[in-house]
């Protein structure tokens, strides 16, 4: 069952730090803390909401879906920092408890459609259960070709990690996760007013208790007349199920005709420097078909805006997975995934959606944040399917700006690897490499 914890909040309560933030425009001195002003009629009903964004809250989730996370709380906002679970950590992926899986569906969605669900899931964690071993040796074959530096430990270490990862496609996102995250009183206030699924909104009214029961003088920016009832999920093409061995970046449009030189620091300077703001609007647009794995780490770069997700009836099948042999037990999947569309809710295919079912959407990056996320991406310690996108959007933005190329890259392309320990055993040197940016399978 999900539990929501308020773990740290700003030292100061909303009401003494906003009536501080609002008096400091318009007082000629300092005012001292704790003199206070009618929050509510002043600042938070007009609208002048900068004030309340002092304030922070971090809160513990704990026990939601991951579907609630990929297609709720991480959807749309940029206004909020979070830290997730690794996949490969949940309990529920060797031995799920599909009694605890059972009752959190009960908890939303009506009894007559769960026991459907539930053999859906079982089917799931039977095809990654059954493989894990088979796809753990071809890791560590894949590994040892492609990362001549590895050790034995490396190998030992993550030849199971990266079996996990591509296997998990096969998993629903119903399973269980947790994550910290940390929220402005806007933020918390914007999301639990426009909270669009059953899971949502029960988070959400948990995050806004936990607030009040520390300060509940500000029932008033809960008032249940302002909250949006709309249920959203994202469109289902699902007409032809599909599978796909590879996942796919297009570009649409490209306008760097305002590249400055930056090198390359372990903190993003970019979005702070005044030498680099004419890049911020230095667009890119492209449209990327990835797995709702993929999408999951994709989100992380929230200074990157996205329009909305639509499943379109494809599923990926990982290099490993295609190694196994396994493109017939997806699309099979893939097609009991579509025909339970037909008899359940939106609502409740989307908490079920696989891992490896693929969406489709547009991504639209200003230079600074694709410098940032292309340097994160093209790094080997990132997964592999996240990795594919951003190595084919590199090779259409250097047929456009050729001179993108070296900046388009991670740290190592210089010869230098950052991850210390972490350390992928590739060649790190672009010298000795005749294809850098080559495609991998780990």
């Amino acid at each position: 069952m999900i539990t929501v914890q308020l773990i740290a909040s700003t030292n100061q309560d909303v009401t003494t730090l906003s009536s501080h933030a609002a008096k400091v425009c318009y007082t000629a001195d300092v005012p001292k803390m704790g003199s206070l002003i009618d929050v509510q009629s002043r600042l938070f009903n007009p609208g002048h909401h900068t004030t309340i964004e002092h304030n922070h809250f971090t809160f513990n989730l704990d026990g939601l879906s991951v579907s609630s996370v990929v297609f709720g709380i991480h959807l749309n906002s940029p206004y909020y920092n979070s830290d997730q679970r690794s996949g490969r950590f949940s309990k529920m992926y060797q031995s799920p408890d599909m009694g605890e899986i059972k009752n959190y569906l009960e908890t939303f969605y009506p009894d007559e459609q769960i026991q459907k669900a539930l053999s859906f899931i079982e089917k799931g964690v039977r095809i990654y259960q059954t493989n894990l071993s088979k796809v753990t040796e071809l890791a560590e074959q894949a590994i040892r070709s492609e990362r001549p530096l590895a050790n034995d430990k490396y190998i030992e270490q993550n030849a199971p990690k990266f079996a996990q990862e591509q296997l998990r496609v096969f998993l629903s996102q119903v399973m269980p996760t947790s994550l910290d995250i940390t929220l402005n009183t806007s933020a918390l206030c914007a999301l639990w007013q426009v909270a669009w699924s059953p899971e949502m909104r029960l988070i959400t009214d948990k995050m806004k208790e936990a607030v009040l029961q520390e300060q509940p003088e500000l029932s008033y920016m809960f008032e249940e007349k302002h909250r949006q009832n709309r249920d959203w999920s994202p469109k289902m093409i699902l007409e032809q199920p599909l599978v796909k061995t590879e996942p796919t970046c297009r570009l649409l449009s490209c306008d760097v005709s305002h590249e400055t030189p930056q090198g390359k620091n372990a903190v993003d300077i970019l979005q702070f420097s005044p030498f680099a703001m004419d890049q911020n609007t230095a667009c890119v647009k492209t449209e990327v078909e990835i797995s709702c794995a993929t999408m999951g780490q994709d989100q992380r770069h929230r200074s990157i805006k996205r329009s909305a997700p639509v499943i379109t009836g494809c599923f990926y099948v990982p290099p490993l997975l295609k190694m196994a042999g396994l493109e017939q037990t997806a699309w099979d999947y893939m097609k009991e995934f579509a025909r339970l569309s037909k008899e359940l809710s939106p609502a409740l295919m989307t908490t079920l959606a696989p891992y490896g079912i693929m969406v489709r959407y547009e991504k639209n990056a200003n230079l600074n944040a694709l410098l940032h996320e292309q340097g994160k991406r093209l790094c080997w310690c990132a997964q592999e399917e996240i990795s594919e996108i951003s190595r084919q959007l590199r090779g259409e933005l250097v047929k456009v700006n050729p001179t993108l190329a070296d900046k388009l890259s991670p740290p190592c392309y210089q010869g230098t690897c950052r991850e210390g320990v972490r350390f992928c055993g590739r060649q790190c040197n672009k010298k000795l490499v005749s294809d850098y940016f080559a495609k991998r399978r780990v």
